[in-house]
């Protein structure tokens, strides 16, 4: 199934394109997702995940403009379009 992500705020200033579309299997959940944004743009990647590779919990996860918990084991649907974004920093 297709996912479409975007990362939003200071992670989109270093990703590689406005959105990327990524190819999981049914039923993966949003930390399943992350090996996938991995391989796609890992430079990306530095402010949404932690040093063990999984989202930060300060990371907001939006899924068809709702947030979600991305901790929860909330199944991705086909279709779905998911925005990650790192908290504001700065002054």
């Amino acid at each position: 199934m297709k996912i479409t992500v975007q990362l939003l705020g200071q992670a989109r200033q270093l990703a590689p394109s406005d959105r990327m579309v990524v190819e999981v299997e049914h039923g993966a959940s949003v930390d399943e997702l992350v090996p996938h944004l991995l391989a796609e743009a890992p430079d990306s990647l530095v402010m949404v995940l932690s040093k063990e590779k999984q989202l930060r919990r300060s990371v907001m996860a939006i899924r068809n403009n709702e947030t979600i918990d991305p901790a929860a084991r909330d199944l991705l649907k086909d279709g779905d379009e998911l925005s990650l974004l790192p908290p504001m920093s700065g002054g």
